[in-house]
């Protein structure tokens, strides 16, 4: 069994009301603590290793599609 937990699209700025630290930063997170430490973790490169990729074409990678093959577009993925 595996729980596969994809946290996409949390990179922030710092907010200076915050003292300089982004939103994920000033929030409690124990559960999520919890599960990394359960767990394993890392980065990845979803694509090719160097290649930038959107969350788009990411996610049609990790979830084992080529998105050069897949790919229609920002549109058909969204919808």
């Amino acid at each position: 069994r595996a729980i596969w937990v994809l946290i996409d699209g949390v990179g922030d700025v710092g907010l200076p009301a915050a003292g300089k630290r982004t939103p994920l930063q000033t929030t409690d997170m124990k559960c999520c603590d919890a599960i990394a430490a359960a767990g394993a973790s890392g980065l990845m490169d979803p694509v090719q290793a160097g290649l930038a990729c959107g969350s788009d074409t990411a996610h049609l990678s990790m979830f084992g599609y080529d998105p050069r093959l897949y790919y229609r577009g920002r549109g058909a993925f969204e919808t």
